[in-house]
């Protein structure tokens, strides 16, 4: 969403908002992107901030009536661009907003309808079934889970989600994955990877689980607990805003303060970051990404770190940066490469 759709003209002439991306943004149905835009637009706009957050303390019914969805769209959209209404001037905080009568009517019709649609009652239990969603050597896909809480699992992952997931919020996960999550406290989201445990505590947060036997966990906001899954609730360690932890298939754990930045989620956006990392780590991430297995020719290769930058290149591109990066050869035969150490 841009500041162009959000700042879209009124019948004076003025700037007016859209108010579909912000009921969009009022019941969780925002992207990351479009959430973060609207929220810096309220920001600059008090007036209509007031507004969206007596909206949103509206009474919705606790069950939806059978509304006919896009017939109820098609009316608040009717109302909102009926330029044939009088027009209404409000005072703003010293300034002032021209709107057709009905505007902000249309604009409550349209944040309740969605709120109506999308907020799921508290005491009505949905029925569901296990779901498993899986992605292929250089996919991603994006999940949004039936609390809007959302995913992006990575290349080679799996993630699976049980049918009680309404009233207990666990999901398992094999490989990579970012997590945006919808933070209820009466109900505490969890994630089990590799015999680990990360619980959430208000929080968006990268897991990756694809390196030997380590899960690396980076907070982008909130704080997560981080713990072995067989352990008591209180142990472990709370990673905050910012911190990056790791934890071993033996239950050991270690907490990296202030070191998370916005290169451990850039693999979100197709950018594979590579800070100081093993050979084993970019061998792990080639065979996700680009399905190649990785070898070293030299056994000194082990100990060496990469550290380097992949965007969208090809797998003989992506190689060549490596063999640059390490100073050394690399021979590709099929989806293995191998890699010397130059004499």
């Amino acid at each position: 969403m841009t500041e162009d759709r959000i700042n879209r003209s009124s019948p004076g002439g003025e700037p007016a908002p859209d108010w579909d991306a912000i009921a969009r943004h009022v019941t969780g149905e925002s992207s990351v992107e479009e959430d973060a835009q609207v929220r810096q637009w309220l920001e600059q706009h008090p007036g209509e901030r007031a507004l969206v957050d007596r909206l949103n303390e509206v009474a919705v019914p606790s069950e939806p009536a059978d509304v006919d969805v896009e017939a109820a769209l098609r009316h608040v959209h009717t109302r909102m661009n009926d330029t044939r209404r009088p027009v209404l001037t409000l005072e703003q905080g010293g300034g002032r907003w021209r709107s057709a009568v009905g505007v902000l009517l249309a604009a409550a019709a349209a944040v309740v309808l969605f709120a109506t649609l999308h907020r799921a009652s508290p005491d009505v239990e949905p029925t569901a079934a296990p779901q498993t969603f899986a992605t292929a050597v250089g996919e991603r896909k994006t999940i949004v889970l039936s609390d809007s809480t959302r995913v992006v699992l990575g290349p080679d992952s799996r993630l699976a989600v049980p049918a009680a997931y309404a009233t207990a919020r666990a999901v398992e996960l094999r490989g990579d994955a970012y997590f945006d999550v919808r933070h209820d406290a009466a109900h505490p989201f969890a994630v089990h990877v590799n015999g680990a445990l990360i619980e959430d505590i208000g929080t968006t947060f990268t897991v990756e689980s694809d390196a030997g036997d380590t899960t690396s966990v980076s907070v982008i906001s909130g704080s997560v607990r981080l713990r072995a899954a067989a352990s008591d609730a209180a142990d472990g360690a709370v990673l905050a805003a910012g911190d990056r932890g790791s934890i071993t298939k033996d239950g050991s754990i270690r907490a990296f303060p202030h070191s998370a930045g916005a290169d451990d989620a850039a693999w979100v956006s197709g950018r594979l970051v590579f800070r100081d990392a093993s050979f084993s780590r970019v061998g792990a991430e080639l065979r996700r990404w680009y399905g190649i297995e990785l070898r070293a020719g030299n056994p000194e290769l082990l100990r060496h770190h990469v550290t380097t930058t992949l965007e969208g290149e090809s797998a003989d591109q992506a190689l060549k940066i490596l063999g640059l990066s390490l100073g050394a050869r690399v021979e590709r035969r099929g989806d293995t490469a191998t890699v010397y150490l130059a004499p």
